[in-house]
């Protein structure tokens, strides 16, 4: 699965230990402007419950009628009609049961990044040779690194480090949204967990500091399937031009 111009690049990959991919990205420009909407979700839940809830937030994105001048309020709201429907979706089939999705997705105009998010997918920022994570991760885990409970060192070695607290489907979704600016030459990364559970936020610097979007979606995506590829993997990164 694989979407471009050069500028944007997405990729999954079901891993070495999943039989399926419960992850799905999008990548859409809106009509009549320059205006780009990026996305990733990681499904979770009984049978096929994880792929129904990720591309249900998918649809939702895709056919929301977003304009060039929606703002974060607008994607919260899209993330929120998404989790109606999916617990909608689950209580008709009860094999469904629990399901939900990660989300996070990001508007990008006029230099301004617009975004919303629920989950342990997350949006970074690639700027002036420094990455930062803008979203926070929406777990137990980091709830007790937030209260000064644990560290990071002990969260990232946690057994319960990938329970979440926060989901699209969940009953007390509170999407965190925000919005911040771009310049020339930075670097947009949409991820799944698939990513960060085996690689450092120093491993994915040193892999967007050289290479086209494209290139360095690949490099990602190999990194974490050579260091045990233990769950589905999603990358998409926007190169941000003049």
């Amino acid at each position: 699965m694989n979407v471009r111009p050069d500028n944007i690049w997405g990729q999954s990959h079901p891993g070495h230990k999943r039989t399926s991919n419960e992850d799905r990205f999008l990548i859409r420009g809106l009509p009549g402007s320059q205006a780009i909407v990026l996305a990733v979700a990681d499904g979770m839940g009984g049978e096929a419950g994880g792929e129904i809830a990720a591309q249900l937030v998918i649809d939702a994105i895709e056919q929301s009628q977003i304009t060039r001048n929606a703002t974060e309020q607008d994607l919260t709201r899209i993330l929120n009609r998404a989790g109606k429907q999916i617990m909608q979706k689950a209580e008709e089939k009860p094999g469904l049961v629990d399901m939900g999705t990660t989300a996070t997705v990001a508007l990008v105009r006029d230099k301004t990044a617009y975004w919303s998010h629920a989950g342990d997918s997350r949006l970074y920022r690639f700027h002036t040779g420094f990455l930062e994570q803008i979203s926070t991760d929406h777990t137990f885990v980091e709830d007790l690194v937030a209260e000064g409970a644990l560290s990071r060192e002990e969260a990232d070695r946690h057994p319960l480090r990938n329970m979440l607290d926060q989901c699209v489907g969940c009953s007390n979704l509170k999407a965190e949204s925000g919005r911040f600016e771009l310049m020339a030459g930075d670097r947009l990364l949409l991820c799944s967990d698939g990513l960060t559970r085996h690689l450092s936020d120093r491993q994915i610097q040193t892999a967007l500091e050289s290479g086209i979007s494209r290139q360095t979606v690949g490099v990602l995506i190999d990194q974490a399937l050579r260091a045990g590829g233990k769950d589905n993997v999603t990358v998409v990164i926007m190169d941000i031009g003049e």
